[in-house]
């Protein structure tokens, strides 16, 4: 908006008064070179998210797999681990089976060893500008993922997600079993998405979604907003609202509806 002009009419001095853009939760008074902020009280823009779900293998971690992160830390993808996948990939076996075998390359290990090596994935940089903006505008932050909670509950404590969910692996006394719990299949986000709408009272129009792959197709059709990062689907590309191809998560902040 243009400068506009006024007179103080106790000093007749004259001012350029900036409204400033976006949310105007003050004024910028400037008088003969000079700035002054001249706060008022006024209702803000009412703002339409409330709300952003998150994948995360891909998206906040540069590792689109923290399945197989962990069999290349342990030496196990290579000729072993990847023919699971190759078989998942070719129809020979069900999800179910697949993370069930990859399950049992753990078995016996400690489940803290696993906790581990998961920290040890890394980022994006421009992790913590994105998160600490979105928490700065009030937003709420969830996490939807078919990796593993052994990564998904630590990035929830790390970051300060309100809600996360992904697969277990069973352990007893901190021994893996070699089973798993799966909550979330790779091609079922919706129904996670769902209840996170519900349980916050967020309608989906309120909501942002962000992912990377094939696995976000569903979240997509769902929420009212969507980012695809560094995609390897061109199906996702095509239904999202924006799509950044970029080595930097605070390259999504200007794309947001906020």
């Amino acid at each position: 908006m243009p400068l506009r002009s006024s007179v103080d009419p106790l000093s007749g001095r004259s001012y350029e008064i900036d409204w400033g853009e976006g949310n105007r939760e003050g004024l910028r008074l400037n008088e003969k070179g000079n700035s002054f902020i001249l706060m008022f009280m006024g209702e803000r823009k009412n703002q339409s998210h409330k709300l952003v779900i998150f994948d995360l293998d891909g998206t906040l971690t540069r590792e689109r797999s923290i399945w197989e992160y962990i069999h290349k830390r342990l030496g196990k993808w290579y000729g072993f681990a990847e023919n699971y996948q190759k078989k998942f990939l070719a129809g020979e076996i069900s999800y179910e089976e697949f993370c069930e075998r990859d399950a049992q390359v753990w078995k016996g290990m400690r489940v803290g060893d696993l906790v581990e090596i998961a920290k040890t994935v890394p980022f994006y940089p421009g992790i913590d500008e994105l998160i600490g903006h979105l928490k700065q505008r009030g937003l709420r932050l969830a996490l939807v993922s078919s990796g593993l909670s052994v990564l998904s509950n630590w990035v929830h404590e790390r970051f300060g997600f309100d809600y996360s969910v992904s697969n277990d692996l069973l352990h007893e006394e901190g021994i893996l079993t070699g089973k798993v719990k799966i909550q979330v299949y790779y091609d079922r986000k919706a129904e996670w998405v769902r209840k996170i709408l519900d349980q916050y009272k967020v309608e989906p129009e309120e909501s942002i979604g962000i992912g990377d792959s094939v696995g976000d197709l569903e979240m997509f059709r769902v929420v009212g907003f969507s980012i695809a990062f560094n995609s390897s689907c061109r199906d996702l590309d095509q239904i999202a609202t924006h799509c950044v191809q970029s080595q930097n998560l605070s390259d999504v902040i200007p794309k947001l509806p906020l």
